[in-house]
């Protein structure tokens, strides 16, 4: 019984850790969940998908398996399952052909069919493409393509299993490399199935926006999602409400920057303020929303208000403290 190969496909980048494909072998290659590489996860790769022989192999655990006895495995579904969703699983082309020409991958660290938003040329080609047509809506409703931090592309994926139809958000490195992503719901019936906001699998969360620090500027905002912090100057975003080790690591490379940590504009909610407590605690400054901003969730929702494509870091030191001050707020 044979699955589709782009069924398989997605649900090994979707189980399986850090997986790339190896053009010039044509097979899957990536960490393998079921022995996590001996200890060595994140460091060797000794799973393959082999597509010719339809089966996927583990150097390290010596198992082989066949694509739906590893989904099985891995994914915790039924053979039903498995055939019901692989039987309704989209694999049709758009309505127009699709040429080398015009489909070309951007990063193995995207999905593989990811079509830059910001690129003319693409979207000439996608103009009839609803999908397109609705994200680009979005983007242009939350004036991310005019605000000042916004990062060099935004990207969508028609095709991604876990991925697909939703905002892909990068988030760029030092030298303009993207290393980890987010994704965002552009349909509100997605959040039925899946969270508002979703990571890519099995990658180290790094920091958004850290190309675009101004050391002439010795403030730096931490907020918690990137399309807040696209809208401050010397603003990043940890993609959350709390830093992950290795994000941890690429801040302590700003020490010298006084921090003010911006959370969503939600002290009743029982875990944003637990984190502002935490971090008062620990003696860091926080950013309080003025009462004049009470019913805003959080900066966009501002921005789109007053039609504001950057809002200046001054306000957001006026409204910090830190020590008693900010216990006294929280209270």
């Amino acid at each position: 019984m044979k699955l589709p190969e782009q069924y398989v496909v997605q649900k090994f980048y979707q189980y399986a850790g850090f997986p790339t494909f190896k053009k010039y072998s044509n097979v899957y290659n990536a960490c393998c969940p079921s022995c996590r590489e001996g200890k060595s996860w994140g460091k060797k790769k000794r799973l393959y998908y082999m597509i010719k022989d339809d089966y996927l192999y583990c150097q390290n655990c010596s198992r082989r398996w066949t694509p739906i006895d590893w989904i099985i495995e891995q994914s915790g579904m039924t053979l039903q399952e498995i055939l019901k969703e692989s039987k309704n699983y989209n694999t049709t082309k758009n309505n127009f052909k699709q040429t080398e020409e015009n489909y070309k991958p951007i990063s193995n660290t995207l999905p593989d069919d990811s079509i830059n938003l910001f690129d003319k040329q693409q979207l000439i080609y996608y103009k009839e493409n609803k999908v397109i047509q609705d994200a680009l809506k979005l983007i242009k409703h939350r004036r991310l393509d005019t605000a000042i931090n916004r990062p060099r592309a935004l990207f969508i994926s028609l095709k991604d299993f876990v991925h697909k139809n939703r905002l892909i958000i990068p988030f760029y490195d030092i030298n303009n490399q993207i290393q980890y992503y987010q994704t965002r719901e552009i349909y509100k019936k997605d959040e039925i199935d899946r969270p508002k906001y979703l990571s890519k699998q099995n990658a180290e969360k790094t920091l958004f926006g850290i190309r675009n620090i101004d050391k002439s500027l010795d403030k730096l905002l931490i907020f918690e999602g990137p399309i807040d912090s696209m809208f401050v100057k010397n603003s990043i975003a940890m993609g959350g409400i709390a830093l992950s080790n290795h994000q941890e690591e690429e801040l302590r490379k700003y020490n010298l920057f006084e921090k003010i940590w911006v959370l969503d504009n939600q002290l009743n909610n029982k875990d944003v303020k637990k984190r502002m407590q935490q971090l008062v605690d620990k003696g860091e400054t926080v950013f309080f929303w003025p009462d004049k901003f009470k019913n805003y969730k959080d900066l966009n929702e501002i921005c789109i208000n007053y039609e504001l494509d950057k809002v200046n870091p001054k306000f957001f030191i006026k409204n910090a403290y830190s020590g008693i001050k900010a216990l006294i707020k929280l209270k």
